[in-house]
């Protein structure tokens, strides 16, 4: 996925930053014999970027996502994509 998000022309390559999680721990609805699982994607930006430029940026998140998974007989997999807005007045970076 990050590789795809670095190749669009709509994101500043040095700015994308990555980052994977895996917990063991989970629970979906009512799903007690773990055959449900979830990607969840966060992507944080700063406010500004039009609404066709956020699709293009979340679809390409997704898209990266489905393609490196497999279907495993008797369990689901849902794939979702956030797009968050950082406020610009609490978020502050200093480089070091």
């Amino acid at each position: 996925m990050h590789d795809r998000l670095c190749g669009l022309d709509t994101l500043p390559t040095e700015a994308i930053k990555t980052r994977a999680t895996v917990q063991e721990r989970f629970h979906i609805g009512t799903d007690t014999e773990g055959r449900k699982g979830f990607v969840t994607v966060l992507i944080r930006t700063r406010p500004g970027r039009e609404d066709a430029v956020l699709l293009q940026i979340s679809e390409a998140a997704r898209d990266a996502v489905t393609a490196q998974v497999r279907p495993v007989a008797g369990k689901a997999l849902s794939v979702s994509v956030e797009i968050q807005m950082m406020d610009p007045v609490a978020v502050v970076r200093a480089k070091v």
